[in-house]
């Protein structure tokens, strides 16, 4: 036998490496992101979910590595993103993982648009006369929707949380600290001395730091390295089944082969849900919500622990019906007479979930009374969306939803959700709100369309197979290059500076000054339509004569948020607070 046929080099090499390390090599340069690579996407509550994963060492998936050599030393490549740039050449590309690796990065350097905290009291129950001596809680007690949350770093709330002291005093830690732990354990224990047995006090939050600071900084993940030397087609090969395969075992999945014992086959049930419904599957609907959903109705949560835990097959038996028309009709109210024509355009699909839970109670409702519900419910459904109420703690914000609107929609007198009761939205908030803001930028879209939005081309109003057929989108106002090129300082990816906008007049615009494009459309369109298609999706006529002639970007975002906030006061019947963003 040859055994020099078994000396050759491996197809791969496979080792684990502590996120640590992974995280130091991001950061010197070591490790790089080739520039066929997407762009840094993820969501903030996707990094909550996986920082959630590491803290209780549930697998989190594997990296696949290139090892940069000879054979691609000439493939471009830039650092992980929030990474600084230096002049280390890098050793190895990411394959798998970017977005993993980038969003860890960011969160635990601090490095990113958002900053992340970390609730203590939320992972432990301090020294006192109810909790005793204390203890560090168990993952499986964590309700880590509310352990861990975050703020745009630029916001109030994390300004205020920048305080050392404040986040002290609120028992919070940020992630992006928790490499000076002991630090802050000093500072804590200074604090709260006098109220609390410093020497317990101590050891118990030591024992929060092992348990879930420690894995920030020790999990250990698999690391795939394919050598310099594999061939481009290879890589090209994993790399696209990577990106379109795979789908990671979930809840339902779960369930699914728990209640099958029982004659509970929620695969079918899913697939029957949906021939009846077509709008499920048009919206994307995750048959998992539906499951949160009866749970909300059989044991008034909508916790991913108690999804697994508390629901049983005989809830499913006793609710899936009723909660499934539910999701339909509450979509079909939403598509019908709240703008969301198409799913994109839908803020939160987990507001969904407590008027699914709560649709056959509605339902049952006759007469003249009825249309008074469903008034309540849109009300609801925009203050929600202009308080970005599920953009975290989704899953704690649905159960607290759904125990007022079970009770309040049929009942004024009872009290309402606290979105309601506590309605705040300032000018600033919109004003300064980019296209990152996904609820914000989705409301503020389907607002326009609630408010009679017409299609700039054939001025028709636009439908849900309208906006499918023409492929009518979100595209900008004053053009993106248009302000890049001639200075402006505001961003040009502020949602006021968005409509929906069909291919054909967004051609036409491509990167023209305002004042060009729209003496276009005035030789092609009567001028008294024009103007009344632009104030179909809250564009002031005045904006005709002035900031679109003179191409003043400030000026037409400050006359579109007075339109912006208007409408947003005629669907929440609340009043919006003055910041001083309008000019």
């Amino acid at each position: 036998m040859n055994a020099g046929a078994y000396d050759a080099d491996p197809v791969f090499q496979a080792t684990p490496q502590h996120l640590d390390y992974l995280l130091q090599r991001a950061h010197n340069g070591a490790l790089a992101v080739p520039d066929f690579q997407r762009d840094f996407t993820w969501e903030p509550k996707r990094t909550a979910a996986l920082l959630r994963s590491l803290m209780s060492r549930f697998p989190a998936g594997t990296f696949l590595f290139w090892s940069v050599g000879s054979d691609n030393s000439s493939f471009g490549r830039r650092p992980v993103e929030g990474a600084p740039v230096t002049s280390v050449a890098p050793q190895e590309l990411v394959l798998d993982g970017q977005q993993r690796l980038t969003s860890l990065y960011r969160a635990l350097n601090g490095a990113g648009d958002e900053r992340f905290f970390l609730a203590v009291d939320r992972f432990v129950e301090l020294p006192g006369p109810e909790a005793g001596s204390g203890r560090v809680r168990p993952a499986e007690e964590v309700e880590f929707d509310d352990a861990i949350f975050w703020h745009p770093r630029d916001s109030k709330e994390a300004i205020e949380l920048g305080s050392m002291d404040k986040r002290i005093a609120r028992h919070v830690i940020a992630v992006d600290e928790h490499r000076e732990f002991d630090s802050w354990l000093d500072d804590y224990s200074a604090q709260h001395s006098s109220s609390m047995d410093e020497k317990a006090v101590k050891a118990i939050l030591r024992g929060f730091r092992d348990s879930y600071l420690i894995p920030l900084r020790s999990y250990g993940f698999p690391v795939v390295t394919l050598p310099s030397a594999t061939r481009i087609e290879a890589v090209a090969t994993v790399f696209e089944t990577l990106n379109s395969t795979g789908k990671p075992l979930g809840a339902f999945e779960l369930l699914t082969a728990r209640f099958y014992p029982d004659g509970v086959y929620l695969r079918d049930l899913w697939v029957e849900a949906c021939a009846d419904y077509s709008i499920l599957e048009d919206f994307g609907v995750d048959p998992y919500s539906i499951l949160q959903a009866i749970t909300l109705r059989a044991q008034n949560s909508a916790q991913r622990s108690d999804v697994l835990r508390k629901l049983t097959s005989g809830d499913v038996k006793a609710h899936w019906k009723l909660v499934t028309r539910g999701f339909a009709r509450a979509l079909e109210l939403l598509q019908a007479e709240c703008g969301v024509v198409v799913p994109r355009y839908l803020p939160y699909s987990m507001l969904l979930v407590p008027l699914a839970a709560i649709w056959e109670e509605i339902a049952g409702v006759k007469g003249p009374e009825k249309a008074t519900v469903l008034s309540r419910v849109k009300e609801f459904f925009w203050c929600s969306v202009f308080m970005t109420n599920y953009d975290q703690g989704a899953n704690s914000q649905a159960g607290a939803d759904y125990s007022k609107l079970r009770y309040w929609l049929f009942n004024p007198e009872m009290t309402p959700p606290e979105v309601i009761s506590g309605f705040n939205l300032s000018e600033e908030v919109i004003a300064s709100a980019t296209t990152r803001r996904k609820a914000l930028y989705s409301g503020i879209l389907a607002l326009t369309v609630t408010s009679g939005a017409r299609d700039f081309h054939s001025g028709l109003k636009l439908t849900p197979e309208k906006v499918r057929a023409e492929k009518i989108d979100s595209h900008h106002i004053f053009p993106k290059n248009f302000l890049l090129k001639n200075g402006y300082s505001r961003s040009p990816e502020l949602v006021l500076n968005r409509a929906l906008i069909d291919p054909v007049t967004n051609k036409a615009i491509g990167s023209q000054a305002p004042s060009i494009y729209f003496a276009a459309l005035r030789k092609s369109q009567d001028e008294g339509e024009l103007v009344e298609i632009m104030r179909s999706h809250l564009i002031d006529a005045d904006d005709i004569d002035d900031p679109f002639r003179e191409d003043d970007y400030d000026g037409f975002l400050a006359r579109r948020l007075g339109d912006v906030i208007a409408a947003i006061e005629a669907v929440t019947g609340k009043n919006v607070s003055v910041s001083g963003a309008r000019v």
